[in-house]
């Protein structure tokens, strides 16, 4: 983190407060030309129920929306004078994911005139604070409450959310939103389950395999996919010839035996267990030479610096994914012009994720006013980062439903669906 991060951080100490807009963001800021634009006229009317335009000049409320965002900057434990490139680095996720959520805000206040007063807070990951938050009346008077990040800390404000109907924003945890049981929670990141879903589903209608085989490494983190993938290929990929195996019970020399020799064969791999992947990605690199191989890999994968890109190629590997940034298109190119012209650093993965949750919301707040959370799941929103297509449901609010398939190709992750 270069030395201007370190002078915001002496910024919040003073002041957590903060109202959009204070600058004017230049004529080239990405937000000029929404993103969701270009990606929904490409988009087919069968693909998803509810479409928008955020071109058209929104009509919403004259009064200024009151937004609480809860991080866990930690600042009581740091001194800038003395601290360690690790505390630093704890600080950089909160610090970036705000950075875009501001951005996000002034973007719309000088687009579509929206005013925004947005209220900043140290929850420092810690529940004491956390609890203490909520007695607070100004967080009370919200009308968006975004966090805090991790689930412990957002059930306190989950219960609060739900007693006040609120709405509440759950920023980053793909926790699945039955655990808070708040019809006015808003959840932006896909499932685990999810995407397992699409897994199974993308399988059957795009890759027609005669078999499909689960390969469990044994650890204990990779049911969170493989038993949701399960389902999905009961309800999903009924037909579909499926097994699965625990390789520390077969054994690396036996997974032959359960290929088809005549046909596709899918391996689904729900582990990101590096030991585990290396090992495995040998076998089945020479089984390709006689046998008709396609992977699905696990969506982390898109960040495991490890693997072999060639030998996924080779492979026709596929992963699920909620998010991808194509750095070439002129939107991003812009965003991330103007971040460095603003806070003299690049922008991480949490500052598109700020910008596009906070685009998307601001946008909604200044044309439905303080009825935009009806109105959460009526517009599809194709972003820098994300894209956001929510389902609602009456016990558990709106949840995030876009999940893209993605392929290895020419070096790149290539969208298959």
């Amino acid at each position: 983190m270069s030395g201007s991060n370190i002078f915001i951080l002496i910024g919040f100490l003073v002041f957590l407060s903060a109202c959009s807009p204070k600058v004017i963001v230049p004529a080239k800021q990405p937000t000029t030309k929404p993103p969701v634009t270009q990606q929904t006229e490409d988009k087919k009317a069968s693909d998803l129920k509810k479409t928008t335009d955020l071109n058209k000049s929104p009509v919403g409320a004259k009064v200024q929306m009151l937004i609480s965002l809860i991080l866990p900057f930690n600042l009581d434990k740091i001194y800038h004078k003395t601290a360690s490139a690790q505390q630093i680095s704890k600080v950089s996720m909160p610090l970036d994911y705000y950075q875009g959520f501001k951005m996000a805000l002034d973007s719309v206040a000088v687009l579509y005139g929206g005013s925004f007063k947005l209220q900043v807070y140290d929850n420092g990951d810690e529940a004491i604070k956390t609890n203490l938050l909520t007695l607070k009346a100004t967080i009370k008077n919200s009308d968006l409450i975004v966090g805090p990040i991790y689930p412990d800390n957002l059930k306190e404000f989950s219960r609060l959310s739900k007693a006040l109907k609120i709405p509440l924003v759950s920023p980053l945890a793909p926790t699945t939103p039955a655990v808070f049981g708040n019809p006015y929670l808003i959840m932006m990141n896909v499932t685990i389950q999810q995407h397992a879903y699409v897994a199974a589903s993308f399988i059957k209608e795009n890759l027609r395999p005669k078999k499909v085989l689960l390969i469990r490494s044994g650890q204990a983190e990779e049911y969170k996919y493989a038993n949701p993938f399960k389902k999905g290929m009961d309800s999903l990929a009924k037909g579909v010839a499926f097994a699965e195996i625990g390789i520390k019970s077969v054994g690396y020399g036996n997974v032959v035996k359960y290929l088809n020799p005549n046909g596709l064969n899918v391996i689904v791999l729900p582990s990101t267990d590096r030991l585990f992947l290396e090992s495995i990605f040998k076998v089945l690199d020479k089984l390709s030479e006689t046998y008709e191989i396609s992977i699905i890999g696990h969506p982390n994968w898109g960040k495991a610096q490890f693997l072999n890109v060639r030998t996924l190629e080779k492979l026709n590997t596929y992963i699920t994914s909620s998010y991808q940034v194509d750095y070439k298109s002129s939107e991003v190119i812009s965003f991330v012009k103007n971040y460095r012209n603003k806070y003299e650093i690049e922008p991480s993965e949490y500052s598109f994720k700020g910008f596009d949750t906070g685009f998307y919301l601001a946008s909604l707040m200044v044309k439905k006013g303080r009825k935009f959370f009806s109105a959460v799941n009526e517009e599809l929103y194709v972003g820098l980062h994300n894209n956001f297509n929510f389902i609602k449901d009456a016990q558990f609010g709106y949840f995030n439903n876009e999940v893209t398939v993605l392929k290895y190709q020419d070096f790149e992750l290539v969208k298959s669906n």
